[in-house]
């Protein structure tokens, strides 16, 4: 009978004990399979690698985590452990291109269908602003619909692949692209009251900058804000956030939908609040 799944094929190369230790799942970004590889497991690595390659033919690397998410610029290093020797490569997701270096941005595949519904509201007039905007995976399906879409990222390779992304997706001229932070952006751009849409997808310090959202939404505006939060604290800790710095900004707002979009540990969810901007 043919193996049809890693942990099946990976049952006949590893004992019973390592197996104990074998996380089954991986992330596809590009052509490139994401492995968490446990201490125990770090001698069969190469064995766990080539066998998931020999089972998906569309697999030309394979690379461990080797850390955390961290840092300002979000990034979680890995290691090639089989196949070409690249972290570089192109991610195809809901008809857009992204080429991407995973040990230089951040990205993740698993949040394509927040994305997707994110960028399903966007409208034709629309001024959207993207505060985090990484590689451009909420920026450019928005400026297929918007009018116009400012999309900021403090990391400078995040930025390089934003604009090359831009052009390998025929949106560039909708884009305004800037490197840096964004509070120090939109102080010097002297953005005010013209956003209709902003996306705030830095779940573990987006609270933080709130007031620079205020600052620049339009009434009416609608804001995607994200946050890390408690399972008992679902979803009143993020949304007391958004009153207490719209009560600093002189604002008020109303909470548009609340939902959870993956796990970051186990009882700390990922939460997605839109809420809009009423003044």
């Amino acid at each position: 009978m043919k193996m049809t799944t890693l942990k099946e094929a990976l049952s006949k190369k590893l004992t019973k004990k390592e197996m104990a230790f074998f996380k089954k799942s991986f992330d596809l970004v590009g052509d490139i399979a994401q492995l968490e590889i446990q201490d125990e497991l770090k001698k069969k690595e190469k064995i766990i690698a080539e066998t998931l390659m020999e089972l998906h033919k569309n697999i030309k690397v394979v690379v461990k985590k080797i850390g955390p998410t961290g840092g300002e610029e979000r990034i979680r290093p890995v290691k090639v452990i089989a196949g070409e020797k690249r972290t570089e490569t192109i991610h195809i997701e809901n008809g857009f291109r992204y080429k991407l270096d995973i040990n230089k941005v951040y990205f993740s595949p698993r949040l394509v269908t927040e994305r997707a519904r994110v960028t399903a509201q966007v409208n034709p007039k629309e001024f959207v602003f993207d505060l985090f905007a990484g590689v451009g995976v909420f920026a450019i399906p928005a400026a297929k619909k918007a009018e116009k879409v400012v999309a900021i990222d403090i990391n400078k390779d995040a930025c390089n692949y934003l604009k090359e992304n831009a052009m390998l997706n025929k949106v560039f001229s909708k884009m305004e692209i800037d490197c840096g932070n964004c509070r120090k952006i939109i102080e010097n751009q002297k953005y005010k009251n013209c956003a209709n849409r902003i996306i705030m997808n830095l779940p573990m310090h987006a609270g933080e900058f709130l007031n620079v959202a205020f600052k620049i939404a339009k009434k009416g505006a609608v804001v995607h804000f994200y946050c890390f939060l408690p399972e008992d604290e679902l979803f009143e800790g993020g949304i007391k956030k958004i009153k207490d710095a719209a009560k600093i900004a002189g604002k008020k707002v109303k909470i548009l939908e609340t939902k959870r979009c993956g796990q970051l540990a186990p009882r700390i969810w990922r939460c997605a609040i839109d809420f809009k901007v009423l003044n």
